[in-house]
């Protein structure tokens, strides 16, 4: 049991791998970054679990950071654009336009109502969301 847990444990050259890895940098820098060879970086990446997920997990933190400081820059992002829909240039208000309605989704989307316009329509299309429900695929008894 005592190698199992040894296994999982990184070693120093291991953990800067990981450090160095996330910024990018190839096998063959990172290797010689750590004093190991190219293959053995290439082995660790792909043949060992606790390495493969300790290099996960520095990418999730280091991910985490970027959209934490993206989201910071939003609020002048959003000044930018109010200020760029008052232009007095149409081709930067239709911009700035096309910019707030893909931020919020609704560019290229279909906005057009759906639904059945009939009470026969809308009771049929309930009765057979209904029917989906059921384990069976048929409501009632049989």
């Amino acid at each position: 049991m005592a190698n199992a847990d040894k296994s999982r444990q990184l070693s120093v050259a291991q953990q800067n791998a990981v450090d160095i890895l996330v910024t990018g940098k190839t096998d063959q820098e990172v290797g010689d970054a750590v004093g190991v060879s190219r293959q053995t970086v290439w082995s660790w990446r792909n043949q060992n679990a606790a390495f493969v997920a300790a290099l996960n997990a520095k990418r999730a933190e280091v991910w985490g950071v970027g959209s934490e400081k993206l989201r910071t820059l939003v609020p002048l992002a959003v000044a930018v654009l109010e200020e760029e829909l008052a232009s007095d240039e149409p081709r930067d208000r239709l911009a700035a336009a096309v910019h707030v309605l893909k931020g919020v989704g609704l560019y290229g989307s279909n906005l057009q109502p759906e639904g059945d316009t009939t009470a026969e329509g809308v009771a049929a299309a309930w009765s057979w969301q209904e029917m989906m429900k059921s384990p069976f695929g048929f409501t009632g008894s049989v």
